[in-house]
């Protein structure tokens, strides 16, 4: 969120207090254009009954069993309107040419306002503070330009104000924006992730909140502010395509559900916080590229449907007959970051107690898994294991997928962005912010089978 420099700038320290900031708007300083107060509604408690409280269920259960918040019932999104933005946004030209930012969020913003997956959508213009706008207004400035760009816009007081104005049960804030943090000094720099951290926690800590971030890039065209003024401004630029994100912002289980209905349609850089998934569906197939001797060990498996087994009965393994095995994954589920088969082979874990049992391969359904008439035809994902020890008695295996932040945040991030380029200033250390400090991260799944000697 760059600044103009026809203004005053109006960011303060990022060491400072925000509550003490000159020029940034507060969390009741939310109006409407013509300056009448727009009073939100009485904000419910913010912990929505049955909110999902981890990643993973019990052992055992099944999505349908997994506790769910209520369905989601509003949607605001707040589009940034500041001079660093007009880039994005240019005056339609005499031959009509808008650029993939207009094309995508005018997009975005017609789906979002004919969506059914929520009940009540409102529209905001980010300026000095948000104000209330209507979808064709909105439209209209994503479309045809921005006509009065903002002064400056801070990313810690937006935050804040989304969490204390907005946060409720149910809903979610979407903001679009370049999330340029722009320090008056470089000094200032270290305090990132502490103000973001800050901001999100300003009106109480939230233990359901989640933050989904999705990253495009667009060709610019106007003028170019890195986010520290020294470096100075580019006109008539860009030779390169420029980012800009979306952010998600509230209770997991409705960033999920609007993630699931709104931004799972087109490709986007995914990094998610806090969003909490079901449980797959997954089994272990023994007709599917399966070797060695082996069979089901799950009580009455003759008599089931193959697509529910858990129990790995071994009757022989060794260097010479190892044994092979292939768990189908249903991943659908989950959002592009956690179904893409590279993150997959990276993040993906087996664990075993005195097992040399490991993971082989992760490899993804293919059309010939889709048209067969085995089991194998419901899963989207495989994890094959190998084993060459047959195990002594009944021991536990869990298929684990850690949650790790995506390579494209380190490769998007940049200390200097007097250079235009796609990438964003301090992106790593923004996000860094939306990091729960909670010791070690828990996992987006955990899927446990048990390994055992035949009978």
């Amino acid at each position: 969120m760059r600044h103009l420099p026809a203004f005053s700038r109006l960011l303060p320290m990022l060491g400072l207090s925000l509550a003490l900031l000159p020029g940034c708007y507060s969390r009741s300083d939310m109006k409407s254009e013509d300056g009448a107060v727009e009073v939100p509604q009485d904000v419910p408690p913010t912990e929505a009954p049955g909110a999902v409280p981890a990643r993973t269920p019990e052992p055992g259960a099944t999505p349908a069993a997994t506790p769910n918040a209520q369905a989601l019932q509003a949607v605001n999104v707040f589009l940034e309107v500041s001079g660093s933005m007009e880039g994005f946004m240019p005056k339609t030209g005499v031959g009509g040419e808008n650029t993939k930012f207009q094309q995508h969020v005018a997009q975005f913003l017609s789906e979002v306002n004919r969506t059914t997956a929520a009940r009540q959508k409102t529209f905001y213009r980010i300026k000095e503070r948000p104000y209330k706008d209507s979808y064709q207004a909105i439209s209209g400035t994503v479309r045809s330009g921005i006509q009065q760009p903002a002064k400056s816009t801070d990313i810690p007081s937006v935050l804040d104000t989304l969490m204390t104005n907005y946060y409720r049960p149910g809903t979610v804030s979407v903001l679009i924006s370049d999330f340029i943090y722009s320090p008056k000094n470089a000094g200032a720099i270290p305090y990132i992730k502490t103000d973001i951290a800050d901001a999100l926690a300003r009106s109480g800590e939230k233990s359901d909140l989640a933050v989904s971030v999705y990253g495009y890039t667009s060709d610019f065209r106007g003028t170019y502010y890195p986010a520290l003024v020294a470096s100075g401004k580019k006109t008539n630029c860009c030779d390169t395509e420029i980012p800009y994100y979306i952010w998600v912002v509230g209770p997991a289980a409705a960033v999920r559900q609007f993630d699931a209905a709104l931004l799972e349609k087109q490709p986007a850089k995914q990094a998610h916080f806090g969003v909490t998934y079901p449980q797959p569906v997954y089994s272990v197939l023994s007709k599917f590229q399966n070797k060695g001797s082996w069979y089901y060990g799950d009580a009455g498996a003759s008599k089931r449907t193959a697509d529910t087994y858990r129990v790995i009965s071994v009757s022989e393994a060794s260097a010479q007959q190892p044994v092979e095995f292939v768990v189908g994954l249903d991943l659908s589920g989950l959002p592009g970051q956690y179904r893409d088969v590279a993150y997959l082979k990276q993040n993906l874990k087996l664990q075993g107690v005195d097992t040399d049992a490991k993971l082989l391969d992760v490899f993804a359904a293919t059309t010939q898994t889709k048209a067969s008439s085995g089991p194998e035809s419901k899963f989207t994902h495989f994890a094959k294991v190998g084993l060459t020890r047959q195990p002594k008695a009944s021991r536990p295996l869990v298929l684990r997928l850690q949650d790790q932040r995506p390579s494209w945040v380190a490769q998007w991030t940049t200390k200097n962005d007097a250079k235009p380029a796609p990438k964003t200033f301090a992106l790593s250390s923004l996000l860094d912010g939306l990091e729960r400090q909670e010791g070690e991260k828990r996992p987006i799944f955990e899927l446990p089978m048990t390994l055992q000697p035949a009978e």
